[in-house]
């Protein structure tokens, strides 16, 4: 919803559709991510040695990433150029991707990455190349991180139904 709030800003009666839209597959991953939440809640926590090290190395890049996040948004607040807060935050999230997929061990993420990349460097270009008005630059940079967020939003539900539905099939004696 971040991202996608700015497309009714910046685009009129066509954005704010976009926006519904958004608010509805918003909807959608909420409610089943609750739902899996609640029933994740019958099963044991057996912790690994593996997640042990990718919580660890995930909270790493957590802190780096939204470290250089917010110095970035109050160094772009101090020197005045408020349009580049959305491309520079949205280019930051996607170039987090590439280090998460190597924590992860996750290709999924190098296929996802270059989509708000992709977007945030047309809108940082358009806004230093143009007078583009700030709500275009930062609904143009929003459509990679409204995109990346909405593929890993269906992929984290269908892993837990794999994971399940796996799970499932060993206690019934059944091989995957």
């Amino acid at each position: 919803m971040a991202y996608t709030i700015w497309f009714g800003f910046a685009w009129g009666l066509f954005g704010w559709i976009l926006f519904t839209v958004s608010l509805f597959i918003s909807t959608i991953l909420f409610v089943k991510s609750i739902q899996n939440i609640k029933h994740s809640k019958l099963f044991e926590v057996h912790e690994t040695k593996s997640g042990k090290r990718i919580g660890k190395a995930m909270g790493i890049l957590s802190g780096v990433s939204y470290g250089i996040l917010w110095l970035s948004v109050i160094i772009l607040i101090i020197i005045d150029w408020y349009a580049l807060i959305m491309p520079v935050v949205t280019l930051i999230i996607g170039l987090h991707f590439f280090p998460q997929a190597k924590i992860m061990n996750r290709k999924l993420d190098y296929f996802v990455a270059p989509i708000p990349i992709a977007t945030a460097l047309i809108s940082i270009i358009l806004v230093i190349n143009s007078d583009l008005p700030w709500q275009s630059a930062f609904a143009i940079a929003s459509i990679g991180g409204a995109i990346a967020t909405i593929i890993y939003g269906f992929h984290i539900l269908s892993t837990y139904q794999q994971l399940t539905s796996h799970n499932a099939a060993n206690k019934n004696g059944k091989m995957p």
